[in-house]
């Protein structure tokens, strides 16, 4: 008896070792393959600081959209790269280091030059990447909690539409 239970044990760990393989190349095969690099963000050069104050708590507004609109904002840029086979969207940033983190798009509207949410998400396409960089795609960081200097270092989190979230250590420096 058991060693009908044994021989049945073995029998079901080797199915299930040889089907193993195969899953993850039929999910490799349909998946996006995100990677990051040359993440960087605009120094605040001080105004951090001189903003102190006027923007949180001076205005009675406990609205993060209203402190973050009326303080020192920031915008970070980097490369996202997609090498599978499936696009994909980064939906949303997260992080610590402002009040309020969004994906924008910088846009000529009415002949003027405006910047807006990209609410539905940025795609990246399969086997493609999509740079963010000034007047053009970029994460904003609005109501900066501390001075931004050149050097420093802070963390974001990219969070894509199939699930993957990538932690991304974005280096301040001048454009």
């Amino acid at each position: 008896m058991i060693k009908k239970m044994l021989f049945a044990a073995v029998a079901g760990l080797t199915l299930v070792a040889c089907a193993a393989p195969a899953t993850p190349a039929q999910n490799s095969a349909g998946q996006s393959d995100i990677s990051i690099r040359d993440a960087w963000a605009h120094p605040t050069m001080g105004m951090v600081a001189a903003h102190e104050g006027h923007a949180h708590g001076s205005h009675g507004s406990s609205d993060k959209a209203d402190a973050a609109q009326s303080s020192v904002n920031s915008a970070a840029y980097m490369v996202i790269e997609n090498k599978g086979n499936a696009p994909d969207k980064l939906l949303s940033v997260s992080g610590d280091i402002a009040d309020m983190i969004q994906v924008h798009q910088t846009r000529e509207k009415d002949g003027m030059m405006v910047m807006e949410e990209i609410a539905d998400g940025l795609e990246i396409p399969a086997n493609g990447n999509v740079e963010l960089r000034p007047a053009s795609y970029h994460i904003m960081l609005m109501g900066v909690k501390r001075d931004l200097k050149p050097g420093d270092t802070f963390k974001l989190t990219l969070n894509f539409q199939s699930g993957k979230v990538i932690p991304v250590d974005v280096t301040v420096r001048e454009p």
